[in-house]
Formats: C-alpha cells, sequence, structure tokens
C-alpha cells in the first residue's frame, strides 16, 4: 500500500500535490487525472484514494508554506481556493468540530460512571471538566459574535451578497 508521504522517485507525493497547486494558481482546477497522472496512481478508485491521500498531507504545506488551499470539487478533483474562500474554509471546519464536541459531551453524559475504577473516575471527570469548559467558551463566542453581528446590521443594514465575477451596481 502506497501512502502519501511515501516518495515517487525523489519527491514525496505531498510535495508533488504542493508544487502542482502552486504552479497552477488560485481558481484552477486539478483534476482527480491530473493529479493521479503526477502522482503516478491509476485514475480507479484505489488511484483516487491514493490522491486524496497526497492531498489530505498536502494541504497543512500548502497552507503554512504558501498560504493557499484545495477545496473539493466533487467528482472533478480540487480547486486552488480563492482569498476570499478562506473565511467558508475556516468556518467549515468550527462546524465539525461543533460537531465532534456535541459527540464527546454525549459520551461524557452517558459513560458508565458507576463501572468506573477510582483512577478512571478521576480521570473521566478530568476530562469532563475540560470538555464542558471548552463546550461553554465556544457557545459563549459565538452568542458574542452573533450580538456584534446584529449591532452592525442594525446600523448598516443587512449584508449584500456578492457572486463572484459580477459587478455591484450602487
Amino acid at each position: 500500500m502506497i501512502v502519501s508521504f511515501q516518495p515517487r522517485g525523489s519527491r514525496a507525493l505531498r510535495v508533488i500535490v504542493v508544487e502542482m497547486a502552486v504552479k497552477a494558481g488560485r481558481g484552477r482546477l486539478l483534476t482527480f487525472a491530473e493529479l493521479a497522472t503526477a502522482l503516478d496512481v491509476g485514475d480507479d478508485d484505489a488511484g483516487r484514494a491514493r490522491v486524496r491521500q497526497a492531498v489530505s498531507s498536502a494541504r497543512p504545506v500548502l497552507l503554512v508554506d504558501h498560504r493557499m488551499a484545495l477545496v473539493p470539487d466533487r467528482g472533478r478533483g480540487y480547486r486552488v481556493a480563492f482569498p476570499d474562500e478562506f473565511a467558508g474554509i475556516a468556518q467549515d471546519h468550527r462546524r465539525k468540530s461543533d460537531k465532534q464536541i456535541g459527540k464527546a459531551l454525549a459520551v461524557i453524559d452517558h459513560a458508565p460512571v458507576a463501572d468506573m475504577s477510582p483512577d478512571e473516575l478521576k480521570r473521566f471527570q478530568a476530562t469532563a471538566i475540560v470538555i464542558r469548559n471548552l463546550h461553554g467558551r465556544m457557545t459563549s463566542a459565538e452568542q458574542r459574535i452573533a450580538d456584534l453581528e446584529a449591532a452592525v446590521e442594525k446600523l448598516t443594514g443587512p449584508p449584500r451578497t456578492v457572486i463572484r465575477g459580477e459587478v455591484e451596481s450602487a
């Protein structure tokens, strides 16, 4: 099995993906076929899985070193993100983290504490405090942001929708 950090020749697969994205530039679609060819993997299901692995390991390098991101284009490949998409990408990660915190709270709320040893119970209680504290802070921050957005909207009106490639008329 090939993993994303195994080299193809003298270069790691993630490095190949990073180089392709940087060369392609913002807005350019890197198709599964192009990526599969560059990575020397098939354009079948197994090849696509290898492409996804390489893209996944390339993302942090691309973000930190080049301030770029790849967004999936379902069924086609990955597109190099435009700068105005980064807030949405971050928001997607936040939504995923909200789901995970919800799952963690469910585990905390329904754990079999009566069956735990004293040491297990202490560890569990410490973890529960951390997770509940994190959830409370996130909830509080989201409420403050919502309040600020509502105050700004009262002063300036609803936000304008801007569609890429279209010019706003004043």
